[in-house]
């Protein structure tokens, strides 16, 4: 059985070095424990959002940043596993971060076809209403489900998983549960080995439905556990991480996290989202960061300390270097737990990745601050390193999924890139 890999800095991948999934225990804790390596956890702060209807599948395709067809599918026959994704406005902005399941259809009866939409809980009247404005005559009924009617939970274990490993889109069920079961789930794709996402009917515990342990390992484990995990692997979730009508897709990972398909058609925000991946540089990322007030205790990766003392910056504050006067923000703090936190990061400033020919501006050795007012209206500084997670690194290098293979050519789609890789030529000429 293999351990899940958690973030690692540059100079300790430059070592060979593999980070250390163990955490230091200072003390008394009091804030949430460090998360068991086998476990599943009750995610109370998400809700769901059902669409049930004949024009459901072709409704949710032009809202959301994933395909709602099986890929390259010569029949172009509809998903039949759950996924993630992501709704945007009309600026390519993310309004949510979003997890799909399709219901299984025990009847075959596709004018009852029912899709799950899993989102933050304090967003789930939004995004009903942002539903609601696109139906028009969509014959589809929507609904958010009530309070125990159906359970959200994240399950991981130490296995060895394939890299952005998903159930099989060819397969005759939406999942690896059983039918008659009315569970499902899919891999959380976010991180390499993050774990999987299952809903279930009702309120009762996850062994209820599965109690097998070769699907569902461990025992169960607070919300708490389940975010300190989240934020070791870099993974943002929610409006309060992902903000609303503010993040960018590509900024927030998702092209990493296989939410967006750079190969379907039109959908609402598609516009920006595309160019950026032909075109555009993304010189921001969402990234686990550790905060501290002395010395960075470890190189190697962000440590929980559940003992830790250390107060958070507010949401939003902006990251600038440590000493001197203040310059150019290298980025937003967005949310932490403890000791460690997620921060929307300028690569080539906080980080040693270079995105372009242009230089960057990074500096081994230098350090960041946020500085804040408390509400003692005293001011408040702590100090923070970012890490970059070695999944994040190699995708970043390797370019990306910039150019997918494709069975045929497709002389629109080429037609399309060198116009605009022209306009971006003749843009440069006239900067030079």
């Amino acid at each position: 059985m293999m351990r899940p890999r958690l973030p690692v800095c540059s100079r300790c991948l430059a070592r060979s070095k593999g980070f250390s999934t163990t955490a230091t225990w200072f003390g008394e804790s009091q804030n949430a424990p460090f998360p068991a390596q086998t476990a599943y956890a009750r995610l109370t702060n998400r809700g769901l959002i059902s669409i049930t209807g004949i024009d459901s599948a072709d409704f949710l395709q032009g809202l959301i940043t994933q395909n709602m067809l099986v890929a390259n599918g010569p029949s172009k026959s509809i998903r039949r596993t759950g996924t993630y994704t992501a709704f945007l406005n009309s600026q390519g902005r993310i309004l949510n971060d979003a997890f799909i399941y399709p219901l299984p259809d025990l009847s075959g009866n596709d004018i009852e076809r029912e899709w799950l939409v899993e989102v933050d809980k304090s967003e789930v009247p939004s995004l009903l209403k942002h539903l609601k404005k696109h139906k028009l005559r969509a014959k589809l009924k929507l609904r958010a489900l009530e309070d125990g009617e159906r359970t959200v939970w994240s399950s991981w274990k130490n296995h060895s998983e394939p890299r952005w490993a998903a159930y099989n889109l060819e397969s005759e069920s939406a999942s690896p549960f059983s039918l008659s079961s009315n569970v499902v789930g899919c891999i959380d794709s976010r991180a390499p080995g993050f774990g999987s996402r299952i809903v279930t009917p009702g309120a009762e515990d996850l062994r209820t439905y599965l109690p097998d342990e070769a699907q569902i390992a461990g025992s169960e484990v607070e919300l708490g556990a389940y975010t300190i995990r989240r934020i070791l692997h870099g993974v943002a979730e929610g409006q309060s991480e992902i903000i609303r009508e503010s993040a960018l897709p590509m900024e927030s990972n998702m092209d990493m996290a296989r939410g967006i398909d750079f190969r379907k058609g039109c959908y609402v925000g598609q516009e920006l989202t595309i160019r950026t991946h032909h075109t555009g540089v993304v010189r921001k990322r969402i990234l686990p960061v550790q905060l501290y007030t002395g010395d960075l205790s470890s190189e190697d990766g962000p440590v929980y300390d559940p003992a830790s003392e250390i107060s958070l910056p507010p949401a939003g504050s902006n990251i600038n270097k440590a000493g001197g006067r203040r310059g150019r923000s290298a980025g937003k703090f967005l949310n932490g737990v403890g000791n460690i936190g997620l921060a929307l990061c300028r690569l080539e400033m906080m980080t040693d990745i270079v995105l372009t020919g242009e230089g960057t501006q990074f500096t081994p050795g230098t350090e960041f601050k946020v500085a804040w007012t408390a509400e003692t209206e005293q001011p408040a500084e702590v100090k923070l390193q970012a890490f970059v997670p070695s999944w994040v690194r190699e995708h970043i290098q390797s370019g990306g999924v910039r150019k997918p293979a494709l069975q045929s050519v497709d002389t629109d789609g080429e037609r399309a890139r060198g116009f605009v890789e022209q306009l971006g030529e003749e843009a440069a000429q006239r900067r030079d």
